[in-house]
């Protein structure tokens, strides 16, 4: 079992002191983590920045700061449609993007009424063209999402984005494992999803009593735990849910898996934040990429299990020249679900530039594995 994020959000992104704070929260708390036992892989900062940048590179300034400080990650938040500065904002994300160092950050196509932001929808696709073509092979996606319905105070990046009156922090874990031992060896999924409830209300406790060890001692509010059991490569969601089917993951069976997980991490009796629901982030599980590249998933099932999973259509590569419209389209499709079920959703579309549908994309990262272009 591994911690895959703390992430710290704070007031003021501008802030000097704050963010020292943060970073050695985060140092701190990391440290506590490791010393009881768990792997860390990233600490993080997050911030509802928007509010303070006016310009580019003003903001770049900021990455500059973080980077100064040893942040590798940094949330500037998201960006809400019907704002004042929402048009001058959206015109600067795909700068940001593609010349920082450190910046994640989302658009939100969804009002507080329940509506779909039509022109935020065009302009999130119009910078995620952008940074596609400005950043190697398209990588910046990485950094960038469309956002519906998402709560602040998510651990998971680019969703991030801090809303409280104090600085706070969350947990994000990395727990296909803990579905994968759960699934392996049960005689039917009844049995696998009551073993799952165990074992993550077990791991979790533990998890919940270090944070809140660390939040006592710093005088900072913990959030919660955003249960939602990230895959990473060859710790593959789509792998454990496989033990407990008939076949391969996207044929029939999946949908049902897909919702007994989900119902269980909404039924786990531990302080939850952030999606809190199951990932399916196809550039991120090997075992996902597989099955892309088998023709078991395309963007219309990945929709299907978005009705009622996680995060939407997570890390999922697309044609280069796939235009601004049907990028939007894509993303519109994502938030009528989200408004239809009222349920936190999020789109991350990477646009590979020189590819079409079918062909093999060839990212060089860590964080990524490999498999063929989805058609739109």
């Amino acid at each position: 079992m591994k911690v895959r994020t703390i992430t710290t959000g704070i007031p003021s992104a501008f802030s000097d002191e704050q963010m020292r704070r943060a970073v050695d929260f985060n140092r701190h708390c990391r440290a506590r983590f490791e010393a009881n036992g768990y792997e860390v892989q990233t600490t993080r900062l997050s911030s509802q920045a928007w509010g303070e940048i006016s310009e580019r590179d003003q903001a770049l300034e900021l990455d500059h700061r973080a980077v100064e400080l040893g942040v590798e990650f940094f949330s500037l938040g998201t960006i809400f449609p019907n704002q004042p500065q929402t048009q001058s904002h959206l015109n600067l994300i795909a700068d940001l993007i593609s010349q920082s160092r450190t910046f994640s950050a989302s658009v939100t196509l969804t009002t507080p009424d329940q509506q779909i932001a039509w022109d935020v929808a065009e302009k999130a696709a119009s910078a995620m063209q952008q940074i596609a073509h400005n950043t190697d092979g398209g990588f910046g996606n990485m950094r960038f999402a469309a956002l519906m319905n998402c709560p602040p105070n998510t651990p998971f990046f680019p969703a991030a984005y801090w809303q409280d009156n104090q600085i706070n922090f969350g947990i994000g874990w990395q727990a296909a494992d803990l579905v994968h031992g759960a699934f392996a060896d049960a005689p039917n999924l009844q049995v696998a999803l009551r073993k799952v409830k165990e074992l993550m209300e077990q791991e979790g406790a533990q998890i919940v009593a270090i944070a809140a060890a660390a939040a006592e001692e710093a005088g900072i509010r913990f959030v919660g735990l955003d249960v939602s059991p990230a895959p990473m490569g060859d710790e593959s969601i789509a792998g454990a849910i496989e033990t407990q089917l008939p076949g391969r993951f996207g044929e029939r069976g999946t949908l049902t898996a897909v919702t007994g997980i989900t119902r269980t991490l909404e039924s786990l009796e531990l302080p939850r934040c952030g999606y809190s629901g199951l990932m399916l982030p196809v550039l991120e599980d090997e075992v996902l990429g597989d099955r892309c590249r088998q023709g078991c998933l395309n963007v219309d099932s990945l929709l299907l299990y978005s009705a009622v999973c996680g995060t939407g259509l997570d890390t999922i590569p697309i044609p280069g020249d796939a235009s601004v419209d049907q990028i939007s389209a894509t993303l519109t499709d994502v938030a009528s679900l989200s408004i239809r079920w009222r349920k936190p959703l999020s789109a991350r579309l990477f646009p590979v530039p020189g590819l079409a549908a079918g062909e093999l994309t060839r990212f060089n990262s860590p964080y990524l594995t490999n498999t063929t272009v989805v058609a739109l």
